[in-house]
């Protein structure tokens, strides 16, 4: 319940780890715990690269009373991909775990990705009841581009191409037609960025059944859950909000210098 008594949705955490998002948690789940201990009372789910690990090493780094861990990719699926940073198969994987894990696993009407690379200061009561007022299926941070700058136009020509399997969705929507600049690197756009989001789980379990009836079992049309999301949420016309959750208490690092760094500041504080 938020601070003016209105009832916040039920919802379960989702996380999705290998070694190195292991290795970044050792640092940031302790921040969780000292400055959103609130949240940790829902439940978790934690998919893991069973290539990588075990469930004794996410134990060991994870001491949560209601958590389900889920070995992943599932099995005989594999993951096609390229060798830059946007396009490789192990990125793939673990991003697909996003749409299909939640998707299959998760009870609650809600759930929330939340980045390992997230660290937790401030205030716990950082959930507002607000959020869901208006009736969305996305609550996220803004982002302003897409890379690679071609997923939009790819996910128009999945739609088209796949459309005698997704006749509903084809006949109730339209082409989003975002096309880049030629040369560019990125498409300008205001979309979303979801390390730290929470997605409605009826709508996750829609994405995950489009996806796997074109694409096959796990996989996804584009290698990236959230330019995914967005693009069906904006297709269907459908609510996203976005909140700004640097001012919330969260706060995002891309090294382990930065993480270690600011995990240690937030231990110290508060």
């Amino acid at each position: 319940m938020d601070t003016d008594g209105k009832v916040i949705p039920d919802f379960t955490i989702v996380l999705g780890v290998d070694r190195k998002h292991l290795f970044q948690l050792e640092h940031t789940f302790p921040t969780w715990k000292r400055h959103k201990p609130s949240m940790l009372e829902r439940p978790m789910i934690v998919f893991y690269d069973h290539e990588q690990l075990d469930p004794s090493d996410v134990r060991k780094v994870i001491d949560h009373h209601d958590m389900i861990m889920i070995p992943w990719p599932l099995a005989g699926v594999e993951y096609e991909g390229g060798n830059d940073k946007f396009t490789n198969a192990r990125r793939y994987r673990m991003l697909s775990g996003f749409v299909h894990v939640p998707a299959k696993v998760v009870k609650t009407l809600w759930w929330l990705k939340i980045d390992t690379d997230a660290i937790a200061h401030g205030m716990d009561d950082w959930i507002d009841s607000s959020w869901w007022a208006d009736d969305p299926i996305i609550i996220s941070p803004g982002w302003p581009y897409t890379k690679p700058p071609n997923q939009m136009v790819l996910l128009d020509e999945w739609v088209e191409r796949e459309k005698d399997k997704l006749i509903d969705f084809y006949e109730r929507t339209e082409p989003l037609d975002m096309f880049p600049k030629p040369g560019s690197d990125r498409l300008p756009h205001k979309r979303i960025g979801t390390w730290c989001a929470f997605f409605k789980t009826s709508f996750t379990q829609y994405a995950s059944m489009l996806a796997e009836q074109t694409c096959g079992l796990g996989k996804l049309p584009v290698p990236s859950q959230d330019s995914y999301l967005w693009y069906l949420a904006t297709r269907m016309g459908r609510g996203i909000r976005r909140e700004n959750m640097k001012k919330r208490g969260w706060v995002l690092f891309a090294t382990m210098p930065n993480i270690k760094r600011s995990a240690a500041e937030a231990m110290a504080n508060g």
